[in-house]
């Protein structure tokens, strides 16, 4: 094999026909670059074929078409292809126009076929060729190495949007016993201190809930949950039963973990951009597993930095969201009535002075909303007296990139035929779409200047 070539190269296009070709021919060109024979080649150009345009006709039935993605690795006389979408699965379909060849000719051209589906939804299918005079990666590194590819999109699918609620545990479940004997998720609070969202032990029940509720002493000296937090880095320990007795709370606790077996454990952080640390990862081995080598650490903090994103993505999202309640409150005891609007005139937030005016039963029911409301409401003048159009309202005028001075407008009120001077203001916000804040305030007893 030519040193330039690398060993893997991965495809991610849309779940397309048109997508057919382009993989085939990158897999064909592929395995032809690492030297494998011509039959193998074109063995491989027919199984991929098949293996995406199922995926493709058969993923996506009753629902938008997603992705597609193929993965390829080159081991020693042997080349590990993969095939994954995020579809419903392979299922059947009359009207496929694929090449009919199905699973059982692609595993008579194949060493090894393994179909399952993968998480968040979508199948998955994993196909060995042999491959003399391929030399790349290690013996069984090239599935090795394509696993650890879909592991990490299974945590970030995993993940999102659940984290770090039930996406706790199905992470711990995903990578138990996938790549550890034990993990755990620790979320650092407020007060700095490590919090155990989840355990999962591969045994019994009760010992994967009895290290989800373990408390334990962060600040024991040897500790790798220590080390981690004080140096921000992954630590590894192994657990003598001094280290077991020192890093729990009490003997039970200490007996417990001898008795999980576990040997050696590793701690990753967990930090988003900023470097600020979200919380910690814990991995365990037992003897059988053997000390994680590096490659394994470097999995461990791969599939860390995945769920760092996710749980800052969250935490972001909750900031953002006290930011609005905070908003919300301030502007709810005004005495003005405070509006926003998008540009086709829907109002995507009232206070509640607003829903006051516009008659409304609360701020919610105005969401949604357009002019109408105003126009139920009251019927609007000039300050003269002359007729006024909705067009000129500022809030309006802004929207219609026009200029939008203050406006002094008379109002009757059509419940309770209460007349009232309003003084309208707007300002534009112009972030990725352009919306309108329109403020009316009621002047009725104040002496306005001539």
């Amino acid at each position: 094999m030519d040193g330039a070539v690398p060993p893997r190269a991965a495809w991610t296009l849309p779940a397309e026909p048109g997508s057919v070709s382009e993989i085939r021919t990158g897999m064909r060109d592929f395995a032809a670059a690492h030297g494998a024979p011509s039959g193998v080649v074109a063995d491989i150009a027919l199984a991929v074929s098949e293996l995406v345009t199922n995926a493709i006709m058969h993923g996506y039935v009753d629902r938008a078409p997603g992705t597609i993605r193929a993965e390829a690795s080159a081991g020693l006389e042997e080349l590990v292809i993969v095939v994954s979408d995020d579809g419903r699965g392979m299922q059947p379909r009359s009207d496929s126009p694929g090449l009919g060849l199905g699973l059982p000719l692609i595993g008579q051209l194949a060493t090894t076929v393994d179909l399952r589906q993968s998480a968040g939804g979508g199948a998955e299918l994993c196909v060995t060729f042999a491959a003399p005079g391929v030399r790349g990666l290690a013996p069984g590194a090239a599935r090795e190495s394509v696993g650890a590819a879909k592991l990490l999109t299974d945590v970030s699918r995993t993940v999102t949007g659940t984290w770090p609620g039930d996406g706790v545990e199905q992470l711990v479940n995903l990578l138990v016993p996938a790549i550890a004997d034990a993990c755990a998720v620790d979320v650092i609070g407020a007060d700095g201190a490590p919090r155990r969202f989840a355990g999962r032990v591969d045994g019994t029940e009760a010992d994967s809930a009895w290290l989800a509720g373990l408390q334990s002493r962060p600040d024991a000296p040897g500790s790798a949950t220590r080390a981690a937090l004080a140096e921000s880095r992954t630590r590894v320990s192994e657990l003598t039963s001094e280290l077991m007795a020192a890093v729990t709370t009490t003997p039970e606790d200490a007996a417990r973990m001898a008795e999980t077996g576990m040997r050696w454990w590793v701690v990753v952080p967990l930090r988003d951009e900023a470097e600020r640390l979200l919380g910690l990862l814990h991995f365990g081995s037992r003897d059988e597993r053997g000390r994680p080598e590096e490659a394994l650490i470097a999995l461990y903090e791969a599939v860390a930095a995945r769920a760092a994103g996710a749980l800052a993505a969250t935490r972001l999202v909750a900031e953002l969201n006290r930011a609005r309640r905070r908003f919300e409150r301030i502007l709810g005891v005004l005495a003005e009535a405070v509006t926003v609007r998008t540009p086709e005139g829907r109002i995507v937030y009232a206070n509640d002075a607003a829903a006051r005016l516009l008659g409304a039963a609360s701020p919610a029911a105005l969401v949604g909303t357009g002019q109408e409301m105003i126009s139920r409401a009251m019927d609007l003048t000039h300050d003269d007296g002359s007729p006024l159009d909705l067009a000129d309202l500022p809030a309006n005028r802004l929207l219609a990139g026009r200029e939008a001075p203050p406006l002094l407008i008379r109002a009757v009120m059509r419940d309770t035929g209460e007349r009232r001077r309003l003084l309208a203001k707007a300002s534009l916000l112009d972030d990725d779409e352009p919306l309108a804040v329109g403020i009316i305030e009621d002047v009725t007893d104040t002496q306005l200047p001539p």
